[in-house]
């Protein structure tokens, strides 16, 4: 095989490494602009990667030699310390390592030229399109490829931190990360310290953009960076000189690439994605990228199924890496949401930022910290005598309505409801996760009309039948469980008139039903296209939102969830991608949300004030043109000035065009963006799969509920399972159960 690789990115010269290994028949020739140099690395300005981390303490490459060559500059350490001010925390026995990044491509492009691998110098990188006589052709020279953007076939994104950073070596070692946070007039600059071996450390500076204008320090010279960061950080930078930060401030580029390959051209390390540094990983991530593209390779398969084994094995990690360090990024570039938090919630959310590590890890690391936030949850004391619950097993308050715990059943269709009565499927299915311990359950998306239904099987509130059959739902839940019992009130609008979910959600044919939107565009090719709504048509879908909140009353639910997400009507009013009218209800923001606003205030005035409405929306649309975070902050805003007391946070639904990256904890960064932005309640949904996850984002304040799905269809018990793992007692059970209380399972 013969394969040319533009650049000498580690992952290039990894892969270069195992293809000769392999087969040293293999001919493998290196184009590089320069000498082997810092741009192909994962921060160019920043000396060192973390390559381990307490999730993955553990390095292992395939190729021993290479293994041996990178371990001897490989740093371990398990310290954590965080200043705030005179305030400190620091915590051992998490596992971090760290690398010189420079020195391991030195290494590897050592290893590559004893194995045979060529090396050619040119002034500027060729276009690929020159190498016909490749039957590879890797594109790995940098974040910022020259020969990716000259291709043209990658679709790549390039997005650019909110933040700044420079990065100073210090000729001091280090037991450990090391962060400080310092508040100027301008805003706050943060520095990250990371060992680089027994006698020197990498400093990184990091601040908002606006920050550092406002400083006066966004043209500065060098040397009067080094003056300003060394009158903030004089204790982190003892011990380098000027100098010792040789540039300007940098800006880190996250890389993404919707496609990895195209014909015999891969893109491979920075410049196939990157991941922030305050989570590294991503070096090790593209060494592991090109030992499987090397086995592919090497695998017998034609060159095409090799690259698409590759893609499928290793595009999964990379996209889960780089969620992490986009919740770790976002969490940094507004660190002014959360300094003025107590300081133990504080340094939790820092620590679990990523949403990686969580809640049992950092109890075992450092107790005392998980007893300040348990403490912090529950509203007692710090170091009281009585050990606080877990904090997803604290009650929350809204009005005067008081949940036992912060799990809810998040709404899930079930699609078994006749002509929208419920029946004992429903009554099973919610009453038994009541049993099971949650503290809030809400029924399924409840349709205001029998035309706002998605399916012909959907539950509704519009006819009289409906009162009595979800009373009977609500009188078991209050009788058998501690439970709160909300309904979800909705209209599908244009995602209507469809068959069930395991049908395929294929369009309807002799039973189909006009459907109504706020512009005439149907959800997907192929769909009805819907009626685009007149003023008589919002007057009746207004006026059934509140007939459904008035037998809602008369059935005995606790509370109303207002479903304005994922593309429903409601929902299609609010996104841009949906509503293109050229009225007072479309156009600019506030003009979108003029008929949902309407709605909300009218189920407002008809619901008891006593009894709280949250509503959920979908905060990010996840396509180019679609609702974004700083929209969903507007809407969040209107909507809790108008009496909204929690707000559900989910995202996408909107358009058929794109969905979500799934993944664990996914859309909690949308909930955490909003509650620590504007100060208010959030239930955060998505991904939220065990007691970990739950206590990790409670107790981090990056929402105030925590509603499963999915999880809940595994485990209706789940909150009872949750409170017998973590050893809590104190969870309330119903008098025939009680005995269960004295029981301790064993596993397998």
């Amino acid at each position: 095989m013969r394969v040319t690789c533009i650049g000498v990115d580690p992952a290039g010269l990894y892969l270069g490494i195992r293809l000769k290994r392999e087969n040293p028949s293999h001919e493998v020739r290196f184009i590089a602009d320069a000498e082997i140099a810092a741009p192909c690395l994962p921060a160019p300005g920043i000396p060192t990667s973390l390559i381990c981390n307490p999730l993955r303490p553990r390095w292992q490459l395939k190729d021993a030699q290479t293994l041996a060559a990178l371990d001897q500059g490989l740093v371990r350490f398990d310290r954590i310390t965080v200043k705030v001010g005179d305030r400190q925390f620091q915590t051992q026995g998490m596992a971090f390592a760290s690398i010189d990044s420079a020195a391991l491509l030195k290494r590897l492009a050592g290893l590559a030229r004893s194995l045979g691998c060529e090396f050619e110098s040119r002034p500027a990188l060729p276009d690929p399109a020159q190498f016909q006589d490749s039957d590879l052709v890797v594109v790995a020279d940098g974040p910022h490829s020259r020969t990716r953007d000259l291709c043209g076939k990658f679709e790549t994104s390039l997005s650019r931190s909110k933040t700044k950073f420079t990065a100073f070596a210090v000729s001091k070692g280090r037991d450990g990360l090391a962060y400080a946070f310092r508040p100027t007039p301008a805003g706050i600059f943060h520095a990250f310290a990371v060992p680089c071996g027994p006698n020197g450390s990498c400093l990184v500076v990091e601040a908002p953009a606006a920050v550092i204008r406002a400083s006066g320090l966004e043209e500065a010279p060098p040397q009067q960076i080094f003056a300003f960061c060394r009158d903030l950080f004089p204790d982190e930078l003892d011990g380098a000189a000027p100098g010792a930060g040789e540039t300007g401030w940098r800006e880190f580029v996250t890389v993404r690439n919707r496609s990895w390959h195209a014909g015999n051209l891969v893109v491979l390390g920075s410049a196939a994605y990157t991941a922030h540094f305050s989570v590294g990983m991503d070096l090790r991530s593209w060494l592991e990228d090109a030992e499987t593209l090397a086995e592919s390779l090497c695998s017998g398969s034609s060159p095409a199924e090799a690259l698409g084994a590759y893609d499928g094995a290793r595009r999964p990690k990379a996209e889960s890496l780089q969620r992490a360090a986009q919740a770790s990024l976002a969490w940094f570039e507004n660190v002014h949401r959360y300094i003025d938090k107590p300081f133990a919630q504080f340094v939790f959310s820092l620590v679990t930022n990523t949403m990686r590590i969580n809640y049992p890890r950092l109890a075992k690391a450092a107790p005392a910290l998980a007893r300040a936030v348990d403490d912090l949850a529950s509203g007692q004391p710090p170091g009281g005598n009585r050990a606080s619950p877990p904090p997803m097993l604290t009650s929350y308050r809204l009005r005067e309505l008081v949940l036992p715990n912060r799990i809810a059943v998040s709404p899930m269709c079930m699609y078994s409801a006749t002509d929208g009565t419920v029946n004992d499927f429903h009554l099973v299915h919610l009453g038994s996760r009541a049993v099971g311990g949650a503290g809030l359950v809400l029924t399924e998306m409840t349709d205001v009309l029998p035309e706002g239904r998605i399916s012909l099987h959907c539950a509704g509130m519009y006819s009289p039948e409906h009162v009595p059959a979800w009373e009977r739902v609500v009188k078991f839940v209050h009788a058998h469980s501690n439970s709160k019992i909300g309904i979800q009130l909705a209209h599908a609008g244009r995602k209507g008139s469809l068959t069930r979910s395991w049908e395929g959600h294929q369009a309807l044919e002799e039973a189909k039903w006009e459907i109504v939107a706020p512009s005439p565009l149907p959800f997907a090719a192929g769909r009805q296209v819907p009626r685009e709504m007149t003023r008589a048509d919002m007057d009746e879908v207004r006026d059934a939102f509140v007939r459904a909140t008035e037998m809602s009353e008369a059935a005995g639910f606790d509370m109303i969830e207002l479903h304005f997400a994922h593309g429903y009507l409601i929902s299609s009013f609010i996104s841009p991608l949906s509503n293109h009218r050229g009225d007072e209800y479309g156009g600019s923001l506030q003009n979108r949300m003029r008929f949902p606003l309407e709605v909300f205030a009218a189920v407002r005035a008809a619901w008891p004030a006593g009894k709280p409405i949250s509503t959920r929306i979908s905060a990010f649309d996840w396509v180019e043109g679609g609702t974004t975070i700083e929209d969903a902050f507007e809407i969040a805003r209107m909507l809790h000035g108008a009496g909204n007391d929690i707000l559900a946070v989910s995202t996408g639904g909107v358009t058929s065009a794109r969905r979500p990256v799934d993944g664990r904890l996914y859309q909690t960064i949308f909930s955490d963006q909003i509650r620590n932005e504007l100060n208010i309640p959030t239930m955060a949904v998505g991904g939220i799969v065990s007691h970990g996850d739950a206590n990790t984002v409670i107790a981090a304040g990056r929402a105030d509920i925590c509603a499963l799905a999915r999880g809940y269809l595994v485990d209706p018990y789940f909150v009872r399972h949750a409170a017998h793992a973590q050893n809590y007692d104190a969870l309330d059970w119903p008098g025939p159960y009680r005995r269960a209380k004295e029981v301790r399972m064993r596993g397998a």
